[in-house]
């Protein structure tokens, strides 16, 4: 595969996760995603030094966390900048839990593909778009009401099904 192709794979892949980390440590979106683009500059720019034997995530993270330095130190003047420790520490929460949070994103894959076709369109469109469980409703007739609580009622299978997945997977406590 080409390394064009190869980058765009496994960015478009993965982003998500890297926009959660920088979405954790900057508080305003707009300067998130402004971050974000830089970071997927930066990648690009040094993606013939990366090492496709070892995960893509923790290579494109650690870029996101200098994005995140250099952005702080643009911003030092400003008020809703998190200090420096509290940076590190979310920093440091988050490279303690990648392992357990992509388990329970696989968990979740699989126990969504335990659903039937309609509880997942339901899961999909609750999570996906604001105001669309509203519009389902309308146009399905259902009471608002009976929707959400048979999404609450997935959304407890859903758990129950990722904690024994985890469980059975070896993860205490996740």
């Amino acid at each position: 595969m080409d390394p064009t192709s190869e980058y765009v794979r496994l960015w478009t892949r993965h982003q998500a996760e890297v926009e959660r980390y920088v979405f954790m440590m900057i508080p305003r979106v707009v300067d998130a995603a402004e971050v974000l683009q830089e970071v997927s500059v930066k990648l690009w720019e040094k993606w013939e030094h990366y090492d496709q034997a070892r995960p893509f995530v923790p290579w494109a993270i650690r870029f996101a966390w200098l994005e995140v330095l250099k952005w702080r130190q643009r911003q030092a003047r400003e008020k809703l900048v998190f200090s420096g420790p509290l940076l590190e520490q979310l920093n440091a929460s988050h490279d303690s839990e990648i392992s357990v949070m992509e388990a329970r994103r696989k968990a979740l894959e699989g126990c969504l593909g335990e659903l039937n076709e309609q509880e997942r369109k339901w899961v999909h469109m609750r999570y996906g778009r604001h105001g669309a469980v509203k519009e389902e409703a309308q146009r399905t007739g259902v009471k608002l009401h009976k929707l959400y609580y048979a999404l609450e009622k997935i959304r407890a299978q859903l758990m129950n099904c990722i904690g024994q997945t985890m469980k059975r997977e070896g993860w205490s406590d996740a």
